[in-house]
């Protein structure tokens, strides 16, 4: 069982103990039950167990960004638009095809409550973080700037927003269909700052003036639109026409409605989030998980540091 030993200075490893994590003064060094042995600087390895934090202090921040949230490899930003009425474009009922070139749609003006974005952002595919593929959306009925994380979220009605299995942790639980986002529109920015606000900027845009089509209902598990209806929530909201009439005799209707809960807060989601990207996989809790560190580094560099 490897140990992690502190050593004096002109001290080295115990004697007969090979399988060993040693720190001396400012140099840690590990040696393998094969004899292996490998050498990091502690400022170096501390900075590898444990890298800064995510921070936001010289990046402007596009409109409707509440917080920032670190998980491991990256960071979620919470992004809120308020309660308004929204043009979209709506898969009409006598379309021909449930999605793709041959599907036909109408306009639709539906009321919306809080609609809560989470835009998850990748660190580990370049030097700035990088929308990714797997941001998530709901509803809430109040700002959450009065809870703040411990805001309960609720799932979206909106086609586009797809459901996987209840029993699929890995998966998220509100995921925007990304599949048609054009990477050009969120890659290639010179700072991360720029890189962020593209990022956002093209998911509020994905989201919110694309075609809401029947493509989670056949490629998901369904949609939180077909979900709310089959629940029958509110009939304000039992079809998309009852929405448009709802919404005509008061655009603030929406925040009245009993949307579908997720049973969490944001808090909750984000962490749920921050768990299936590897958080226990990226610990380091034991000397042998330090060991892992040193080899792995010294294998990214080609040899002995």
């Amino acid at each position: 069982m490897p140990q992690l030993t502190i050593l004096g200075k002109g001290k080295g490893p115990p004697p007969g103990n090979p399988d060993t994590v040693s720190i001396e003064c400012d140099v840690v060094r590990a040696v393998s039950p094969e004899g292996d042995e490998r050498t990091m600087k502690l400022a170096d390895l501390l900075e590898r167990v444990a890298p800064p934090r995510i921070s936001t202090c010289d990046t402007v921040l596009p409109d409707g960004v509440k917080c920032v949230i670190p998980i491991p490899k990256g960071a979620v930003f919470v992004h809120q638009t308020p309660p308004r009425v929204h043009r979209f474009e709506w898969i009409a009922n006598d379309s021909p095809a449930p999605y793709g070139s041959e599907a036909t749609y109408r306009e639709v003006s539906i009321a919306l409550p809080y609609l809560i974005v989470l835009a998850v952002f990748d660190a580990s595919r370049g030097s700035y973080l990088q929308l990714g593929g797997n941001s998530e959306c709901f509803f809430s009925n109040r700002p959450i700037d009065a809870q703040g994380v411990d805001t309960e979220l609720h799932f979206p009605a909106l086609l586009n927003c797809s459901r996987f299995p209840i029993d699929a942790s890995e998966k998220p639980l509100s995921w925007i269909c990304v599949q048609h986002l054009s990477a050009s529109s969120c890659r290639g920015a010179k700072s991360e700052s720029a890189s962020i606000r593209m990022g956002i900027k093209a998911l509020l845009h994905h989201l919110l003036e694309s075609r809401f089509n029947l493509s989670s209902e056949n490629h998901e598990l369904s949609s939180w639109f077909s979900e709310t209806v089959k629940a029958a929530v509110d009939p304000r909201v039992a079809s998309i026409e009852a929405w448009e009439q709802a919404t005509i005799e008061d655009p603030l209707f929406a925040l009245e409605v009993p949307w579908l809960s997720t049973g969490s807060s944001l808090k909750q989601v984000v962490e749920r989030i921050a768990e299936f990207r590897g958080t226990d996989r990226s610990r380091v809790t034991t000397a042998r998980d330090l060991m892992r560190v040193l080899f792995q580094e010294s294998k990214r560099t080609g040899g002995k540091q």
